[in-house]
């Protein structure tokens, strides 16, 4: 308890997650003392500027790519902006005018629509089955020689549906098109997502598992030990490391290790992905774009010569200090987002209760979404909130309130259903108590709604 009321239980880490003490530690002399421009030739700017291009060594070691394919941005939204538009704006083949999304992409690539109609592009919702996985045949009818950019995320924000991402990527090359992957939710989930089959036995016995519909099977390792970079007493790449050879994307899910080997341009890794910090316990503010070495793009920002002229505006140091350190750090924690998200849904219940996604292996290890018909999602998460359980519905909100999930709608849901969509998301961090403390508020709340009990 605290003075206000129960201990708090946060589940909504796809929203955010929060920052590890030793991010901050790591970012804090680059709030104060460290604090020069990092275009500046002083001693100053270059020790920014090595301090840059140190976090940019680890995050292209965990993506398994070039030192020089990745672009450091202000969040993974401005990324996706960057190699859409980018993309569009650097299009030299007057055939190539249609781009195609995924219809339960997240607003940051659904909202491109109307100012990619004004550069006289033709934008296409590709459509999703009943659990928000695009239909991969469909996608095929629809690719032709004038697509230019097929965008499909790895998994979905507020479902968590895993999507058949190397087959769309696959089929995109097939057609000629570039392949932009919104990585956000998954970066750095590899090693959780590949043995989810060999843990079966931890999921709640209500819950039935079809061990056969495994859509994305564990990729073989490519690595190579001799290359592998130094490691510090915790076995944590060491600040400084010179990773700028391609790695074996150990922390990428298993379709983008064909990142790591350019002759897989014609297969089904993409030429852009996008990730960022706040979701992998770093800071807000900072995102990346990896870009495939020779992928023609344009910078939608003008200005100065930073990222290598793609990306202009002074580099938040700090930030990208701490982008690096969380991706030295995270791989290495003691990961509870499976067992905690298995408890909470074995402690329910509530009549009616579905799950959005009724098989698991088809969702992130973290994350439950669930509908209780007839009660809003709004009045759920005010009632939750009061009782100590931060929760969303994974949809956007305006003007105080909630709006029916696009995601909903486009899996084939009415606008009224779509309103009752609950989103708990679980960190590394969240263990089995708190897990099970927030399915017996959740189960009281819900017997509030059915019994009348709460007041308007």
């Amino acid at each position: 308890m605290t003075p206000f009321g129960p201990a708090r239980i946060y589940l909504d880490h796809a929203a955010t997650t929060p920052l590890l003490p030793q991010v901050a530690a790591a970012m804090e002399p680059w709030l104060r003392q460290k604090f020069g421009n990092p275009s500046s030739l002083h001693a100053e700017g270059r020790r920014a500027k090595d301090a840059i291009d140190q976090a940019r060594e680890i995050v292209s070691s965990a993506l398994g790519c070039l030192f020089a394919e990745v672009v450091f941005t202000s969040s993974g939204t401005e990324a996706a902006n960057l190699a859409i538009v980018g993309a569009a704006l650097g299009n030299e083949d007057s055939r190539r005018q249609r781009i195609l999304f995924g219809a339960v992409e997240h607003h940051c690539v659904l909202h491109l629509a109307p100012f990619l109609a004004r550069l006289g592009y033709l934008v296409e919702l590709i459509p999703v089955d009943r659990i928000g996985r695009v239909q991969v045949a469909v996608l095929e009818e629809m690719l032709g020689d004038d697509v230019l950019l097929v965008s499909v995320m790895a998994a979905n924000n507020e479902l968590g549906t895993l999507q058949p991402v190397y087959d769309v990527g696959r089929l995109a090359h097939g057609a000629g098109a570039l392949f932009h992957c919104d990585m956000v939710q998954t970066f750095l989930s590899s090693s959780e997502l590949e043995t989810r089959n060999s843990e079966l036995n931890a999921l709640p016995s209500n819950v039935s598992i079809d061990s056969s519909r495994n859509p994305h099977p564990p990729a073989t390792s490519a690595s190579n030990p001799s290359n592998a970079p130094p490691l510090d007493s915790v076995g944590l790449p060491l600040p400084g490391t010179n990773i700028r050879a391609r790695g074996d994307g150990a922390h990428i899910s298993s379709f983008a290790k064909a990142t790591a080997d350019s002759s897989a341009q014609g297969e089904g890794g993409p030429e852009l992905v996008t990730i960022s910090a706040h979701k992998i316990n770093g800071p807000k503010g900072v995102g990346a774009l990896y870009v495939r070495a020779g992928t023609r793009i344009k910078p939608v920002l003008y200005g100065g010569g930073q990222e290598r002229e793609m990306r202009a505006g002074t580099e938040n140091v700090a930030g990208i200090v701490g982008f690096g350190e969380a991706v030295r750090r995270v791989p290495s924690l003691p990961d509870g987002r499976r067992g905690a998200r298995d408890r909470f849904l074995a402690g329910l219940d509530i009549p009616d209760l579905a799950l959005s996604v009724p098989n698991l292996q088809d969702i992130l290890p973290g994350h439950a979404h669930l509908r209780i018909p007839g009660v809003q999602a709004e009045t759920m998460l005010i009632l939750l909130d009061r009782m100590g359980v931060s929760a969303s519905s994974g949809a956007a909100c305006s003007s105080g309130s909630i709006e029916p999930s696009h995601v909903l709608q486009a899996c084939g849901y009415s606008e009224g259903d779509a309103k009752e969509g609950l989103r708990f998301t679980f960190g590394r961090e969240t263990t089995v108590e708190d897990a099970t403390e927030a399915a017996k508020r959740f189960n009281e709340a819900a017997a509030k709604l059915g019994s009348g009990k709460l007041k308007p």
